[in-house]
């Protein structure tokens, strides 16, 4: 029996979607588990304050990061997976969306440097987001989504790992007191921009793409096709982002307690992005075979695929009280209550996936999406100026963290109900 167990595994393990999905935990790794092991390191040495300058600045940096991403991730993935059989095509999408992504970033470093040049309480720290902005190069540069679509990670993942890693190395060594806050946000952001040029140079040798000048009406088509999911995406920035942009114009110490928390969830919802980021592609190419295999496999794994974040729910709201002083230290003991207040983030964000990414997304319905994300944008908007005049100020961007991430599974939900067919609905729970 033992030996029957042990060849289906291997079986599984040989599949394309999981060797994918495994994979892709591994540059989730690098991207999001190393800069969370230095947390701890970091909270201590700069202490509330200079912790909270950082995240402050990278949240206005990943305006430009979602500029540059401009929805490709999606629709250039969707794309590939597609044409994956044609090399022209997989070689012309490859040029014109990396012209695309090189006019969006220099034009973010113009609109960046304008910004901070312009605004006094930017301007005192102009070369910390100089630093931070090495972060838009990389992500720029490093084509993911063409090793998603052509289902060939494997070539880029143990790059990305020694990119990070090397990171966090460079933390530990050089990072030594308050005062080396500039050298910190410098290295985090720097390793995007080596595992961003390591990516780049792999493309020639293990994919069909021929480099070359790509015609403006190619650009223009790939711009015009990824802009739903591109507003979509700055939507989702704007209410995420800007409230940490918010609370840090407001005091970097409250930046920095909400940061702490903060960080811990995003690393845990990453961890349902491998799966979804292999699975995508995977479903996409279904939805344009068999619409109703697809609408099968969303049926039968939406409350699977989020069952563990929901029991990791319940030991993060438990174990807050313990976890938090051990892991920021015992300055941060403010950023408990935020961390029990977006315990269930992670499980919200993969059943939202469900029903956004494998199901709207992967069946066209990328307006739609819109729609709920810039509703969901208007949303906080309303919420968080209420809650701000309620609560603490980093309590009220946990709440309405949470209630947005609500609001998204339910009408994506509600959506799901409405448009697939009636005989392969089920009900959550």
């Amino acid at each position: 029996m033992i030996g029957t167990l042990l060849a289906r595994a291997k079986q599984l393990i040989r599949h394309n979607v999981v060797k994918n999905a495994l994979l892709l935990y591994g540059v989730q790794l690098s991207s999001y588990i190393f800069p969370l092991i230095a947390v701890p390191y970091l909270s201590r040495i700069l202490g509330p304050s200079k912790f909270g300058l950082i995240a402050f600045a990278q949240s206005f940096i990943w305006y430009f990061v979602t500029l540059t991403e401009y929805g490709f991730n999606l629709t250039a993935t969707r794309r590939i997976a597609i044409h994956a059989d044609d090399p022209e095509v997989v070689s012309m999408t490859f040029n014109s969306v990396m012209a695309a992504k090189l006019l969006l970033c220099a034009a973010g470093f113009v609109v960046m440097t304008g910004t901070v040049l312009a605004v006094p309480k930017l301007r005192a720290d102009w070369l910390l987001y100089a630093c931070c902005y090495l972060a838009v190069i990389g992500n720029c540069l490093f084509p993911q989504w063409l090793f998603q679509g052509l289902q060939k990670l494997q070539h880029v993942a143990w790059r990305d790992f020694a990119a990070k890693l090397l990171s966090l190395i460079a933390i530990f060594i050089f990072v030594r007191k308050e005062s080396d806050y500039l050298l910190a946000a410098a290295i985090q952001a720097g390793a995007f921009a080596l595992s961003g040029l390591a990516g780049l140079f792999t493309v020639p040798m293990v994919t069909p793409v021929r480099f070359l000048r790509p015609p403006w009406h190619e650009v223009k088509a790939r711009l015009r096709e990824g802009f739903a999911v591109f507003l979509s995406m700055a939507a989702m920035n704007l209410y995420g982002s800007t409230n940490m942009f918010i609370l840090g114009l407001v005091s970097y110490t409250e930046a920095g307690y909400f940061s702490g928390a903060q960080r811990v969830i995003v690393a845990l919802r990453m961890l349902a992005t491998p799966l979804v980021t292999a699975l995508y592609p995977h479903i996409s190419h279904m939805a344009n075979r068999s619409q109703q295999d697809a609408i099968r496999f969303v049926r039968k794994y939406s409350l699977i695929l989020s069952a563990p974040f929901f029991l990791g729910g319940l030991v993060l709201l438990a174990g807050a009280p313990i976890f938090i002083p051990l892991f920021l230290g015992p300055k941060f003991q403010a950023s408990i209550v935020l961390f029990q207040i977006m315990a269930f983030s992670p499980c919200l964000c993969s059943l939202a996936h469900t029903y956004t990414t494998y199901y709207m997304l992967a069946f066209g319905y990328d307006k739609e999406w819109s729609k709920i994300i810039l509703s969901g944008t208007v949303l906080n908007f309303i919420a968080l100026p209420l809650l701000l005049w309620l609560l603490r100020p980093s309590q009220a961007v946990a709440v309405t963290t949470t209630i947005l991430d609500l609001y998204v599974v339910v009408t994506a939900y509600w959506f799901y109900l409405k448009t697939s067919p009636r005989h392969e609905q089920v009900a959550v729970g």
